[in-house]
Order: structure tokens, then C-alpha cells, then sequence
């Protein structure tokens, strides 16, 4: 809880390369001002040999000791022991080479073979501190606290001015919840005026009043870490427990300010700004996440993973070129990465530069997660940039390599449409229903298809299969619902589908559009005149839903808007056909209101009747 080190371990006073080779080295070295006793001249042939065959077998020791060494440094801890195991075989009573092994067996979490070298190295060496102290570590963690606090106790028999054993008895203290003799250890320890390191004593009493709870203890922690600050001002682990601590008092503007004022103070603490990035992140406060993530990139020993947060960060802003750049650097480190690739690609299509978006996208593998979006991605900017014939070209690609995605059916359906080839759109989408069959969307797709086919039965059968799958498929909701308004019956039940769509979707234009048309078919024009007016307002380039307004307000006798909105419907007509319908009844509408004007028939009207009405039934 208090204390994550195993004494002499995890604290920076494992045993030094010097002090664990130094057998090696100062073994043959005398105590006085003078050569080294394997210097002098040997008295007879027998010790030569026995000289040659000591030196060389130190030297294999030093060697495997020092390979040991850099293993570890290298973090091939496995390596390490067998390396230091090595050395126990030239000489098996080196005490520093056992305690060496045990640190080792710590580092992979190997506790009982730990525990068996420490006390080997104890039993060789009863004097050596550090050997206790991790025999007292390696206990204190297996939680046998009472032979923990023995070892502890026996480092200070050995050696009373011992600072490091009175913090880890009050830590074991405080793991058994003793928390008076606790807080008597570490309050000994803050006190003694020759302890080097007081704040980590007050840092501890923080935590233990942490612990113990209660506005009291919380009142007294906060003035421990405060006075921790006090001796040692760049003291990262106490901001960030009273930071935790005002926090669970409600206090998080003053946490941050604490947290804030560190940074600024002490200068960037890769702890403080992993903190004040999240809060940063809560607050969508993105500017200021991204400076505090750029201060843990440059400390962090994950630099990679931390780009990618840059990245992601960068993208929220919206400054898509720098997420581009911060993205390549990441793929000059991991250029497999298929996930960086995909995000790469959809930060130039956000950027507006689709041929580097469609050519990332499409360097996504068959195997990634990403695939699948990566082709809808390629192929739908492909048919903006007017390339459906290479949509097609990478969907049906696609298809054969996963034929298992249904989205890829419907895309390559969509696309034969797009081309004209009903026909080819239809077989597809039979093709995916074979597989899978009760895919709502499939069945929708195939629906329209039958639309463009003008099977309007099927259309209608399809739909209605759509909607037992679904009831909120709002879609085919819609769809069948304008079906029917545009075939002029089943009103009643279309008004009830149009209904059902609005509830799941109020403000879509579409379906507002749909409603609106049922209420016109059935002569409710007032109400159909707000209904359309509002999916005008929402899709106002929408030349169908223009056209039936201006119907509703000829209807209304609302002439002059009438002809307004045939003329909007004229300007956003997509075909030749619908442009030369609406100019028809944009004639036919001047010359109805050229007529009320004067009061008479022009001289080309025979009769009543005007030479062409607003077809209201379109």
C-alpha cells in the first residue's frame, strides 16, 4: 500500500557492480599500501599454477558477473540470472552475487526463488543491511508481516542510524493497519534532523491519514503533504496525493491550480501532466490536453503510443495536417500499423485530398479490423470524384477477399445503380440475401431496386418485410409510407407509417416531406403546408420536396409562393425530364395568374378551362 520497493531492491540500494564484483577485484588486493597480492613473485612452480588457475577463474566470474549486469540493464532479466548463476559456479559464497540473483527473481516475480537467495546471502553475510532489508521487503509483500518487521528490526540491531528500515516498518505497520506505530515511525523520521529525506516521511503520514479517513485525519494528510512540499518543493508523488485528496474533498479547481502551478513552478512532470491532460480531456479543453501530451511525449518510455494520443488529439482540433504529420511519424517507427494507416487516410479526406485519402485507405490488409470501412471509405470517394467504375473495380475486389461483410453487397449494389446496371444491382443484392438473409438492410436495398424497376408490388411486399424485421427501420418505414402517398392509396395506413417514422426521426426533411404529401393526398392542406414548409427548411435544395410545397400552396390559392417554390424545385431539378415537367407548370401558373390579373382569358384560350393545370398528382 505505502511502499512498492522491496527494500534493498526496489530502492536504489541493490548491491553496486562494485561492491558485487569487488570480491573479485579487492580479494587479491592487500589491506596495506602495496601491490596486489597476485602481483608479487610466486615462491614455486605449484603456486604459479595455483595463481594462473585462481586468476582465470576470477576473470570467468568478473566476466559472467559484468554480462549479468548489462543484461539486466537491458531488461533480459532471464538472461541475467543465468549469467549471475554462472558466477555462483566459480565461486558459490559470494553473498553479494546471491543477493544480486535475488533482485533478479524479483524483477520477473519469482518471490520464492528471491526469498531462497536473500536468504542465502543473509546466511553467508549476517551483517549485510541490504540482505535484511529485502528479506523484510520480500515478506512485507507475501504479507507475512510479522517476520517482515523481525528482519527491519534486526537492520536497525545492526545498524540504529538506519533511515530506510523505520520507513519500511511504518509502512508494514500501516499494511497491518496499525496505524499508531505507524505514524510513530514516520513522525521519528520527520523529526530527525540528520534524516536526509524528511518529505518522503511526511509524504508517508499523508498517506497513512489518507487511509485511516475522516475529516480529522484528511485535515492532518494535507498538512503532511503540504509539509513534504515544504522540504522538497519538486516532489511530484506529494502534489499528486493532495491533487487525489482535494478531489475527494469536491476541491478540483484547486487541485488543478496545485497541479498547474507545479508544472509552471517545478517545470513539466510527466505524472502531472498525464493528470491534467485527462482533466483537460473531460473539460474539452483540447487545446491545453495537447500541450500537456506533448510534455509526457518527451518523458514517456511509450514516445509511440503517445504520438498516436497526439494524433487523435490533433484531430479533435482539427488541425488535420499536423494529426497528418504527427500520423507519419508514427508509420516511419510501425509501418504495418493498418490501424495509423486507416487513420492517416481519414485525416486526408477530412483535409478535402481524396486521392491520398483513397490511396492509404486502399494499403489497408484484407486481415485489419480496418478493412472493411477502408473500401466503403475508397469506393465512396471514388463515385464522388466520378471513378464508379473503379468503385465497382475495388468492391468486387473486396467481395472476394471477405465475402462475408454484407455492407459490401449493398455498397456494390448502390454503384451498379449509380452506373445505370438495375439489373447487375439486383443480382447482387440477391447474392448477399443468399448469405444472409435476414440482413434488414439488404432487404431494404432490394426494395428500391424494385422501385427503379417500377415494380411497385414488390416494392411494397419488400417493405413490408423490412418492417417486421424492424418496426424502427425508420427507411422502410418512410419508403413504404411514400410509396403509397405517390400510388394514391392505403392513405390511412400511410399516414400511420409517416407517423411512426417522425417519432423515431422529428426533424429528418424526408420524412417531414412524406407526412406532409399523405396530408396533401388526403386534402388536409393547411396542416400538409406546415409540414412541408419545415422539410423545405431542412432540406432546401431538394427539388421533389420544393415542388410539393409549391403544389400545397396552389392548392392554399397561395399562388405567388406557389410559383416561387416550383421555380427552387426548377433550379436543384436532376434530370432534363423533371426540369421540363416544372417549367410546364411554372407556364401554366403564369398564365393562371395572368388571367386573375385581368380579370379575362387570353386570346388563345378556347373556353374555360387553362391550357395546362399544375399536375397536383405528381
Amino acid at each position: 500500500m505505502l511502499l512498492v520497493c522491496f527494500g534493498a531492491v526496489g530502492c536504489s540500494h541493490t548491491t553496486s557492480r562494485t561492491e558485487g564484483g569487488g570480491y573479485y577485484q579487492s580479494a587479491a588486493v592487500d589491506d596495506g599500501n602495496r601491490a596486489p597480492a597476485s602481483l608479487q613473485p610466486p615462491a614455486n612452480a605449484a603456486q604459479i599454477d595455483d595463481r594462473v588457475d585462481q586468476v582465470s577463474t576470477r576473470t570467468r566470474a568478473d566476466y559472467h558477473y559484468a554480462m549479468g549486469e548489462a543484461l539486466s540493464f537491458d531488461g533480459q532479466h532471464q538472461k541475467a540470472i543465468e549469467a549471475f548463476k554462472t558466477v555462483l559456479v566459480y565461486d558459490n559464497q559470494a553473498a553479494a552475487v546471491h543477493l544480486r540473483l535475488a533482485a533478479e527473481y524479483v524483477k520477473l516475480g519469482m518471490l520464492s526463488e528471491s526469498l531462497e537467495s536473500a536468504q542465502t546471502a543473509s546466511n553467508l553475510d549476517p551483517k549485510s543491511e541490504d540482505a535484511l532489508l529485502l528479506l523484510g521487503g520480500l515478506y512485507s509483500t507475501l504479507k507475512d508481516y510479522d517476520k517482515a518487521v523481525d528482519f527491519y528490526k534486526k537492520v536497525l540491531e545492526l545498524n540504529p542510524d538506519n533511515t530506510e528500515a523505520p520507513m519500511y516498518l511504518g509502512a508494514v505497520y500501516a499494511e497491518k493497519k496499525d496505524y499508531p506505530k505507524a505514524v510513530k515511525y514516520f513522525e521519528s523520521l520527520a523529526k530527525n534532523e540528520d534524516y536526509a529525506t524528511p518529505h518522503m516521511a511526511y509524504y508517508y503520514l499523508g498517506r497513512i491519514r489518507t487511509d485511516q479517513g475522516g475529516d480529522a485525519n484528511l485535515k492532518f494528510a494535507a498538512k503532511a503533504y503540504r509539509n513534504a512540499l515544504e522540504k522538497k518543493p519538486d516532489h511530484a508523488d506529494s502534489v499528486l496525493a493532495l491533487g487525489q485528496l482535494l478531489n475527494k474533498q469536491g476541491k478540483v479547481m484547486e487541485a488543478v491550480t496545485l497541479y498547474k502551478n507545479f508544472q509552471r513552478d517545478q517545470g513539466p512532470s510527466e505524472k502531472i501532466a498525464e493528470i491534467l491532460s485527462q482533466v483537460y480531456m473531460e473539460q474539452d479543453d483540447f487545446a491545453n490536453a495537447l500541450e500537456q501530451f506533448e510534455i509526457i511525449e518527451k518523458r514517456s518510455d511509450d514516445a509511440l503510443s503517445v504520438k498516436v494520443r497526439i494524433a487523435l488529439m490533433l484531430i479533435e482540433l482539427k488541425r488535420y495536417p499536423q494529426a497528418a504529420d504527427k500520423l507519419f511519424e508514427v508509420l516511419r517507427q510501425v509501418p504495418d500499423s493498418d490501424k495509423i494507416r486507416f487513420y492517416l487516410a481519414a485525416v486526408f479526406e477530412e483535409m478535402g485530398e481524396a486521392d491520398k485519402a483513397i490511396e492509404h485507405f486502399k494499403k489497408v490488409p484484407p486481415g485489419s479490423s480496418f478493412y472493411s470501412e477502408s473500401v466503403i471509405h475508397a469506393a465512396y470517394l471514388l463515385k464522388t470524384k466520378r471513378k464508379t467504375d473503379e468503385a465497382i473495380t475495388l468492391v468486387d475486389a473486396a467481395l472476394k477477399q471477405k465475402s462475408d461483410v454484407p455492407q459490401f453487397y449493398s455498397l456494390a449494389a448502390t454503384l451498379y445503380d449509380e452506373k445505370g446496371d438495375v439489373a447487375k444491382s439486383e443480382s447482387v443484392l440477391n447474392d448477399g440475401l443468399a448469405q444472409f438473409p435476414e440482413n434488414v438492410q439488404l432487404n431494404f436495398f432490394l426494395g428500391t431496386v424494385y422501385d427503379r424497376k417500377g415494380q411497385k408490388d414488390k416494392v411494397i411486399t419488400q417493405m413490408r418485410k423490412v418492417i417486421n424485421m424492424d418496426p424502427q427501420h425508420v427507411q422502410g418505414l418512410n419508403y413504404l409510407a411514400f410509396t403509397f402517398a405517390e400510388l394514391g392509396d392505403n392513405l390511412e395506413e400511410a399516414e400511420d407509417l409517416a407517423q411512426r417514422a417522425i417519432d423515431l426521426e422529428p426533424k429528418d426533411g424526408f420524412i417531414l416531406d412524406t407526412y406532409g404529401w399523405i396530408l396533401f393526398k388526403r386534402g388536409n392542406w393547411s396542416e400538409a403546408i406546415s409540414y412541408l414548409e419545415r422539410a423545405h427548411q431542412a432540406q432546401p435544395r431538394e427539388s421533389i420536396i420544393a415542388e410539393h410545397l409549391g403544389d400545397a400552396y396552389f392548392k392554399g390559392q397561395m399562388i405567388e409562393k406557389a410559383r416561387m417554390m416550383y421555380e427552387r424545385a426548377l433550379e436543384y431539378a436532376d434530370s432534363k425530364t423533371r426540369a421540363r415537367e416544372l417549367t410546364q407548370k411554372i407556364s401554366a401558373l403564369e398564365i393562371q395568374y395572368q388571367v386573375r390579373a385581368d380579370g379575362r382569358q387570353p386570346a388563345s384560350v378556347d373556353g374555360e378551362r387553362l391550357p395546362m393545370k399544375p399536375n397536383l398528382e405528381k
